[in-house]
């Protein structure tokens, strides 16, 4: 996934308020004291999130999938502060080590399998200082269900024209992007990206933390930082490793 659609990743990103989202996590690590020391962020994609806390941490362990990903990410931003890393978030394991972990934008929707998700939970917890925090999202059902749906989309950009087409089966929903990438002889290029996600409840991710010993869970729209609506269509949750974890 994101091969070549990395290359075009921030054009088509410019409506995800990356600012925004980052400042609720400041907010966050505000509200739980967390010290601002080494940070994990996974599923970093192009550092597009990543560049707003450069200056808030003294390290930055920034880990995706996708390798054409971490190579624009690396062409955008050399600080001497973050690391890249080529890894699968789900069994990546640096233990004790971060204040803070950030999983966003609809990453864990990825995460099909629950039992990967769970490895992924319980090496995150791992990964976690005492007392650090994790703070991810997850698409709502809402969003899930009437936005994305089994729907289909036109959309037109600057130099992008692309379409995508949804299959929804139960809790999963199957996406075909179409890209169409104008070149300087006037001619398109055509890009085929599938991907799949899966739905996840509120309930079902608070039980996922609470089974992993996390406490002091807290459940917000991620656009609005405030109580979750029926139409919220991000859901943000932030949680702690136990201070007082019996070894």
């Amino acid at each position: 996934m994101y091969k070549d659609f990395a290359y075009i990743y921030d054009k088509l990103s410019f409506d995800l308020e990356y600012e925004k989202y980052s400042q609720n996590i400041k907010r966050l690590c505000d509200e739980y004291k967390i010290k601002k020391v080494k940070m994990l962020e996974l599923a970093c994609g192009t550092g597009m999130l990543t560049q707003y806390f450069f200056d808030d941490f003294d390290h930055i362990d920034a880990l995706d999938l996708s390798q054409s990903m971490l190579e624009v990410f690396s062409k955008k931003h050399q600080e001497d502060n973050v690391s890249l890393y080529n890894y699968n978030m789900v069994d990546f394991l640096n233990e004790n080590s971060y204040d803070l972990i950030v999983i966003l934008l609809d990453s864990i929707n990825y995460v099909t399998d629950e039992d990967e998700l769970r490895k992924l939970f319980k090496n995150s917890y791992k990964n976690l200082k005492e007392g650090g925090l994790l703070v991810f999202d997850i698409n709502s059902a809402y969003k899930m269900d009437q936005v994305f749906g089994s729907n289909s989309f036109v959309y037109e950009y600057e130099d992008i024209f692309y379409t995508r087409d949804n299959i929804k089966e139960g809790d999963i929903i199957d996406m075909e992007l179409n890209f169409f990438i104008k070149n300087n002889d006037g001619s398109y290029k055509r890009i085929v990206e599938n991907q799949i996600e899966r739905y996840y409840s509120i309930d079902f991710m608070k039980a996922l933390l609470k089974n992993n010993n996390f406490t002091d869970i807290k459940i917000l729209d991620e656009d609005t930082f405030a109580q979750v609506k029926d139409y919220s269509l991000r859901i943000l949750f932030s949680a702690r490793k136990d201070k007082n974890e019996r070894r």
